[in-house]
């Protein structure tokens, strides 16, 4: 308990010392996404059937250590309107031969998406409408400081950022499934109840420096031919250390809003 008291004083420092120079809060703590490239190992039958995330490759090392989504609070999400084609934003879909994992859901609920995006079979995604717009916050059952994508059609964007205590924004990365922009092809493609044709699966990894997060908040833009409708799966790796579980979420986070707290008390008695 000692050495997290320690730890925090040391973060708290340093955030104030960072407000004290103006710099962003994100940038002050230290927190940055950086992209890793990824092999992914599966099993099943693709392009309708299960496709069972085994295990990834990445600089040489192979885990199989995974965390699915566990929660999900959908801030704004477009509707579907009955009788208007490609209309609404994210929506529960799953292979066609998928029986046992996610669900099919236009207009997605809460519970639908955790139901996509809690488990491994990689046919059970978050399929977005071309045109839709959504902002979408995802959780995991631990912190930890990987996040690996995948995106079904390699033609989309996500915006992905890292949320600490009090709703701040710790870390944005801007996730381009095209060629060129980071992704690999995982070896597979996936045909879906939403279209009528198989398409090819591109993968990209995000690894938080500076701390560790259990939420993450997903966006795209409405009417945007970059962000373009992605279609996604999601799954966490590399949890937080356990002697440091009791420190929360993105704890760098607290002490920042500490120290802007303390800034600003200190102002009102200037």
């Amino acid at each position: 308990m000692l050495r997290i008291k320690q730890l925090l004083t040391v973060m708290s420092l340093a955030a104030g010392s960072a407000l004290a120079m103006g710099t962003a809060p994100a940038q002050a703590l230290g927190f940055s996404f950086s992209p890793f490239q990824f092999s992914t190992q599966w099993q099943g039958s693709a392009p309708t059937g299960d496709v069972m995330l085994k295990s990834i490759t990445t600089g040489g090392k192979t885990t199989s250590d995974f965390y699915t989504v566990t929660g999900a609070n959908i801030l704004q999400n477009d509707a579907r309107v009955p009788g208007v084609s490609d209309s609404g934003a994210a929506s529960s879909d799953r292979g066609d031969a998928v029986t046992n994992y996610g669900t099919v859901q236009e207009d997605a609920s809460n519970a639908s998406i955790v139901s996509s995006l809690g488990n491994l079979n990689l046919n059970s995604i978050i399929d977005t409408e071309d045109r839709g717009g959504f902002t979408i916050d995802v959780t995991f059952g631990k912190a930890m400081n990987e996040f690996l994508f995948w995106e079904r059609g390699m033609n989309s964007a996500l915006k992905v950022q890292a949320i600490g205590e009090g709703d701040t924004v710790l870390a944005e990365y801007l996730l381009n499934s095209r060629p060129g922009q980071g992704f690999n092809f995982a070896g597979f493609g996936i045909n879906t109840t939403e279209i009528n044709e198989v398409q090819a699966v591109g993968s990209l990894g995000l690894k938080l420096a500076g701390g560790y997060t259990n939420r993450l908040r997903l966006t795209s833009v409405k009417n945007s031919s970059l962000y373009n409708g992605p279609d996604f799966k999601v799954v966490g790796a590399n949890p937080v250390p356990e002697p440091m579980t009791i420190v929360g979420t993105a704890m760098a986070a607290s002490a920042f809003a500490a120290a802007r707290r303390k800034r600003k008390a200190a102002a009102e008695q200037a």
